[in-house]
């Protein structure tokens, strides 16, 4: 699914950029280190990008090394060599968002990370969430440049824990996140965190990513077996929702509009896939009046060549986020399926959507209700909306032009580092 237009865009420039020898033993490449504090591979947001970013790299003339938590399958991308660190308690899953668990990997990898650091040589390290953490503690005594791939701020994320939400624990994680925003080289954050990034530091070259739209079509019959297999009729006006069911994902806001939205139109059914396990599919139906329950369908995780199908099986689709900036992995395939798009208000979204492009709503259940039943009420003007978004998609996420994007950041850090050390053979 990840298409390639075959051509290798800065290969000879990077190559030349790289004045200490970090090469493969041949001379052919830049070795990168990429360190992912996740699974890998996964079918959900972070691990998918930095496949995405994997592949890029190997297209663009650099040797790549992921190093990831001991969970996940290998997703076989030709060029890249997947490392894991220890495992020392045998976890087999890690759910997203903070955890012990997830904390304890974060040592494991540390340690991990050190070890490889002092084995071999690398011209970059690129380090996503809190890696680039342990990257400003490793990075800069080894003298290699490292891009912060911020997927979110951590301070933020964590604002709601009981623990690291509270005042003077956000004051030490905003200032540690100041301090490896200031040692990074280069940051590469979501859409949506440019201004965050810059309120930190205005000094570090920031960009924002803008993924590619890699997903395929489904047909009109494919659709239809998969409504049926669900129990969808043909009059049921379906409500997707896509992605992980954090609470930071508004999942407790779109229930609670959907209520609001149901009661006014019975032919809406609304359509959840992503929940970890069963056990979150439970907790998010307990939260529904038993008169409704034939008329929500919650699914885990499903395979990501599923969802062409599910898109084309939706009649619109739904992103509501009530904590972040970052802009979701998934508004960049929304766009392209020409369905309709309810989303909330706020820098989450608005950086790509606007009304044109989508039916924006206050993250208030009586506003995302209004929003729904909009849509539903000028199917034209639906239809004009989600084409307008398609096309927007099209002109601007090729993966052409996600490749030049990274290659791009890559050549400005190595560009940047051989004009430190040349500045530095001068002075000596």
């Amino acid at each position: 699914m990840m298409q390639s237009d075959g051509r290798n865009t800065l290969t000879t420039p990077v190559r030349s950029l790289s004045p200490r020898g970090d090469m493969t033993p041949d001379g052919a490449s830049p070795r990168v280190l990429l360190v992912t504090p996740q699974p890998f591979f996964e079918e959900r947001g972070t691990p998918i990008a930095v496949a995405m970013v994997s592949r890029a790299l190997v297209e663009s003339g650099f040797d790549v090394e992921v190093l990831a938590f001991p969970i996940g399958s290998d997703p076989q991308i030709r060029g890249v060599k997947v490392r894991r660190c220890g495992n020392p308690f045998g976890f087999r899953n890690v759910r997203v968002g903070f955890s012990l668990r997830k904390a304890l990997l974060d040592v494991s990898l540390l340690r991990s990370f050190d070890r490889l650091m002092a084995s071999r040589r690398y011209a970059l390290v690129h380090a996503v969430e809190e890696a680039a953490w342990l990257a400003a503690m490793v990075c800069p005594r080894r003298g290699v440049p490292f891009i912060y791939d911020m997927a979110s701020s951590i301070p933020e994320q964590l604002v709601e824990h009981r623990v690291l939400g509270n005042p003077p624990a956000q004051r030490i994680l905003r200032g540690v996140e100041r301090r490896v925003v200031e040692r990074a080289d280069h940051v590469v954050c979501s859409g949506g965190l440019g201004a965050h990034v810059k309120n930190i530091s205005r000094r570090v070259p920031t960009t924002e990513w803008r993924f590619p739209i890699l997903q395929e079509t489904a047909s009109p019959s494919q659709a239809r077996r998969l409504r049926e297999r669900h129990d969808i009729g043909r009059g049921d006006r379906v409500l997707l929702y896509t992605g992980n069911f954090s609470s930071y994902q508004g999942i407790d806001l779109l229930v609670e509009g959907f209520m609001h939205a149901a009661a006014a139109d019975p032919q809406l059914l609304l359509v959840c896939v992503g929940a970890s396990d069963q056990g979150q599919i439970e907790a998010l139906k307990s939260k529904l009046p038993a008169a409704l329950h034939a008329r929500v369908r919650l699914l885990t995780r499903q395979p990501r060549s599923m969802m062409p199908a599910w898109y084309e099986a939706a009649d619109c689709l739904v992103s509501l986020r009530t904590l972040g900036d970052n802009i979701p992995l998934k508004v960049f395939e929304y766009m392209a399926t020409r369905r309709p798009i309810v989303a909330s208000r706020g820098p989450a979204h608005e950086p790509l959507l606007n009304e044109g492009r989508a039916f924006l709503c206050d993250p208030d259940p009586d506003d995302v209700a209004r929003t729904i039943h909009r849509v539903f009420a000028d199917p034209v003007h639906a239809r004009r909306v989600a084409e307008t978004a398609a096309v927007h998609a099209e002109r601007n996420f090729s993966w052409s032009r996600f490749r030049q994007l990274v290659s791009g950041v890559y050549a400005r850090v190595l560009r940047d580092e051989a004009a430190l050390e040349v500045a530095a053979l001068r002075q000596h």
